[in-house]
């Protein structure tokens, strides 16, 4: 029994690269809907524009350090109800602040002392009136603030020089009757508080007047925009495609994972264990008896043809190694190729000069005659050899069909009502050593191996097995399934052909 090589080689760049081309149209079709609906949805949007003032603060020349700017507290007020109150003022807006805050944005651009106000409309001019309308409404709140800030600051200062100067009365009222010692307190009293005095009055004479308090200016006004700032269509276009790509390498995994077919001939070998001989690739269907399928004589110079020839030079070195003339043609599952591989196979080794005998034993569905045109009742053949036995019809010479030069047909014959019993028969053995004795090669072509049990029957009666596989159907699991069973029955597999290989693309004949 041969050993099986079982162990998959490491993926690289160039794994991936070959699923993703063999995924080509699942990929393409994944990203070109994700990009597609990225620029529906866009152009099913409503355009929205944003129009953008910037707002610089400015700091009172007495402002203390605590009274620095905090500009996280600027942008809170800036996008206040108290703010928004204005606007509806000044515009003689209808609704509530927060209506009409919801299309406002402040934002702080880093180390700066500037509010950008941002509004955002279906209508452009509405979004430039509006961003200009907080800029101004923000200044004016904050002008009024600082107003009442300085008008709070003078009202407590002029207070404090009230009461100092009552105490400064008061105490010079009281100097003027007190002995020399407490006149001398009373003195220095009286000028520590004129001292207070003139410091509260220093103090008030440097507040600013409140018609000059300055709260800020707008260096950038608003202007109607020009394009909409939404949708942003190269943005979610680039999302898409993003998306797309993504979603579609998933699904191109997922697919490969689900996707049990085969993955060309190195894929093939390593579940089979043995030599692929040759990969064959489609080709256009080949129409008219008494031709049908024969793609080795109706196009000698294609590339099939050329692949036919390599399958036959590795054939015979193969069979000549191990002394194998009567090789079994099978599959996996039906319609995979067997009788196109053997009618072609068989016709390129009678090119060369060797005596080939083909031998249709898929009883069932015979696909030889079909091919080299033996149409009509099915004539005689191997199912008539092995119901006479040593009857009338006992040699399958009898029943040859000469189809070219070095080149012999032995049809399946006649309906059978047990097939399995019949090719189970030693007449199988007796039929094989015979065509043996008269060509190079035998190739027996039997019916699928794992449907029906027609071809495990016939194989002790061969030398070896060859086993035919479709790129296009044929699954890692039938032909790991198929060589389980070939190593019950210690069969020899000779190697393999893989047909509707990748190569020019067109569509093949649909061989039995």
């Amino acid at each position: 029994m041969q050993e099986r090589a079982t162990g998959a080689a490491p993926a690289d760049l160039r794994d991936f690269a070959a699923l993703f081309w063999r995924r080509k149209w699942l990929v393409a079709g994944v990203i070109g809907a994700a990009l597609g609906a990225a620029l529906l949805l866009s152009f099913r949007q409503t355009p929205v524009y944003t129009a953008k003032a910037s707002v610089l603060l400015e700091e009172s020349s007495d402002a203390t350090p605590q009274d620095k700017l905090n500009m996280a507290t600027e942008k809170l007020v800036a996008g206040s109800s108290a703010v928004a109150k204005i606007v509806l003022a000044t515009l003689h807006l209808p609704g509530t602040p927060e209506e009409v805050l919801r299309g406002l944005s402040v934002d702080v651009p880093v180390d700066t002392e500037i509010l950008n106000f941002s509004y955002s409309s279906h209508d452009p001019s509405m979004a430039q009136q509006r961003a200009e309308a907080f800029a101004q409404a923000y200044l004016t709140f904050r002008h009024q603030k600082l107003v009442d800030d300085v008008l709070a600051s003078q009202r407590s200062l002029q207070s404090q020089l009230s009461a100092l100067n009552d105490s400064l009365a008061a105490v010079e009222k009281k100097a003027e009757g007190a002995s020399p010692h407490q006149q001398d307190v009373l003195r220095a009293q009286a000028a520590s508080l004129t001292n207070e005095i003139g410091a509260r009055q220093q103090k008030l004479a440097e507040l600013t007047p409140s018609q000059e308090v300055s709260s800020g200016r707008i260096i950038a006004d608003a202007v109607v925009p020009s394009s909409p700032s939404r949708p942003r269509l190269l943005v979610n276009a680039g999302l898409g495609l993003l998306l797309g790509i993504m979603v579609a390498i998933g699904a191109a995994l997922l697919w490969e994972h689900v996707d049990d077919r085969l993955r060309g001939s190195e894929d093939f070998e390593s579940r089979l264990g043995a030599p692929v001989l040759g990969a064959v690739p489609a080709v256009p269907r080949l129409r008219g008896p008494p031709t049908q399928g024969l793609v080795t004589l109706e196009r000698p110079n294609s590339s099939a043809s050329e692949a036919f020839r390599q399958v036959r030079a590795n054939l015979v070195v193969a069979a000549t190694a191990c002394g194998a003339k009567a090789i079994l043609v099978t599959s996996p599952r039906d319609q995979e190729g067997r009788s196109f591989t053997t009618a072609n196979l068989g016709l390129a080794l009678a090119k060369s000069g060797r005596k080939v005998v083909l031998l249709s034993a898929d009883v069932r569905q015979p696909g030889l005659e079909g091919i080299f045109g033996i149409d009509g009742p099915r004539p005689l053949g191997f199912t008539d050899v092995l119901a006479n036995g040593h009857g009338r019809i006992s040699s399958p010479l009898q029943v040859a069909w000469s189809v070219g030069d070095n080149l012999t047909i032995v049809p399946a014959g006649s309906d059978s009502d047990d097939p399995v019993d019949l090719l189970d028969s030693k007449i199988v053995s007796r039929v094989i050593h015979e065509l043996r004795t008269h060509a190079d090669f035998v190739l027996v072509d039997a019916a699928p191996l794992l449907p029906v049990a027609d071809a495990a029957t016939v194989v002790p009666a061969c030398d070896a097995v060859l086993l035919v596989a479709d790129a296009r159907s044929s699954t890692r699991a039938n032909v790991t399934e198929a060589r389980q069973q070939l190593d019950r029955m210690n069969a020899k597999v000779l190697g393999a052909v893989l047909v509707n290989a990748h190569g020019n693309g067109l569509r093949s004949p649909s061989p039995s």
